[in-house]
């Protein structure tokens, strides 16, 4: 384990950095947690909140194929500075709003950006890496560092309302130190290399490597492993994106209390996309894997039923470690298996199919929730991960052996 934390430090600069700016990206997203206080304060309902959400998922699926494209020809580093710059004009949009209709249109605006620096973030991080073998590591501790200032945001965004000028509600100026952020971390990125000097000199040795890519068919393989990750997605949007609304509502929860709780979560999901490489580099790696889906469906279950809070919150605690543990290592396993000249393709591509997915489960569970029913969504994604436990179990382990010659 030493040697695991002592090799984080070996890895090149530019990863550092781009980790000090993902830091940045998971506080702001963190405290967006309260974008949903300030809907309920404005006087939407979980409805309204869902379609909002449902909005947004679609207008990431619209834009994230041509953003993956966009990636693949122009560069990660370009489509990640045009990303961030629309997605701070919609968190400047976003408080702003007042009305629903308005409040669908700032999403669209944020779904834009979003939709470009989604399909660049993994793909670019792991063309920063000196080494091949560094790659997964690298993915993970995006991951890591999000989590971790994700958590802290959490807790910021429960805070700071109460000494923050009072806008249209107590919430509004809260979210445009979001965006300030954002700019923030814009400005970071400009300072980052296109690429690693590895992947200068593969591209300079590859010589139909010199034209950029404008592939638009996948290959079977991509096919497959954006299918799992639409699985995955639709199980997180099920449920995660109005849990703040369904702890309030089952519980009768201050938003303190409520931050807390996703904040503890988002610290352990730190800690545990910190750690998954590690675990996945050990003779156990299978036993964990599975060890993963089974706290993600179990916990699943758990939290659909009639439990008291003190019950609820290690329930969810316990499904979050579960779900990182397997997302963020399959996921990173088939980016690394996918080809360098496909790799954004695979992205714009998976986050496509994802975002359509989670238009649907979000606006489903916003309907189930507003009717008042809070336990339903939760024996729905207990289902969705015995899907997503099947398909891995007999296609995507498979993929995954073949592409990389690795024993999953």
């Amino acid at each position: 384990m030493v040697a695991y934390f002592q090799s984080l430090l070996r890895m090149p600069r530019a990863v550092h950095f781009y980790l000090i700016s993902e830091m940045v990206f998971g506080l702001a997203i963190g405290m967006a947690v309260i974008f949903n206080f300030h809907y309920l304060a404005l006087g939407f309902d979980a409805r309204v909140i869902g379609i909002a959400t449902a909005v947004n998922s679609v207008a990431t699926a619209v834009c994230s194929y041509p953003a993956g494209l966009f990636t693949d020809r122009f560069g990660a580093k370009k489509a990640m500075a045009l990303g961030i710059g629309v997605a701070t004009l919609g968190y400047i949009a976003i408080p702003l709003a007042t009305t629903a209709l308005q409040l669908y249109l700032a999403q669209v605006l944020l779904a834009a950006g979003t939709a470009f620096i989604i399909s660049c973030e993994f793909p670019y991080i792991m063309s920063l890496c000196e080494r091949k073998e560094d790659e997964t590591t690298a993915f993970n501790l995006l991951i890591a560092a999000f989590t971790l200032t994700l958590a802290l945001g959490n807790i910021l965004a429960t805070h700071l309302p109460q000494y923050m000028p009072q806008g249209t509600t107590m919430y509004q100026s809260t979210m445009f130190l979001v965006a300030a952020l954002f700019a923030v971390m814009f400005v970071m990125r400009l300072f980052l290399p296109a690429a690693s000097a590895r992947i200068e000199q593969e591209k300079r040795a590859d010589k139909a490597a010199q034209k950029p890519s404008w592939r638009v068919v996948p290959s079977r393989q991509v096919l497959l492993y954006v299918i799992y990750a639409t699985l995955a997605g639709t199980t997180y949007a099920m449920v995660v994106p109005l849990e703040n609304v369904i702890m309030k509502q089952r519980f009768d929860l201050s938003d303190d209390l409520v931050g807390y709780v996703i904040a503890a979560n988002s610290f352990l999901s730190f800690l545990t996309s910190l750690t998954t490489p590690y675990l996945m580099q050990t003779a156990k790696r299978r036993l964990f894997l599975y060890l993963g889906f089974g706290m993600h469906m179990v916990g699943q279950l758990l939290m659909g039923l009639s439990v008291p809070f003190l019950a609820f919150a290690p329930f969810l605690l316990g499904r979050g470690v579960g779900s990182i543990m397997v997302n963020s290592f399959v996921d990173s396993s088939m980016m690394k298996a996918t080809q360098l000249e496909e790799r954004g393709l695979h992205s714009g591509l998976r986050n496509l199919c994802r975002s359509m997915a989670v238009s649907g489960a979000t606006a489903v569970s916003g309907i189930i929730i507003a009717s008042g029913d809070t336990q339903t969504p939760y024996f729905l994604a207990f289902l969705l991960v015995a899907i997503q436990t099947v398909f891995f179990t007999f296609l995507i382990r498979r993929q995954l052996r073949e592409d990389l010659q690795e024993n999953f």
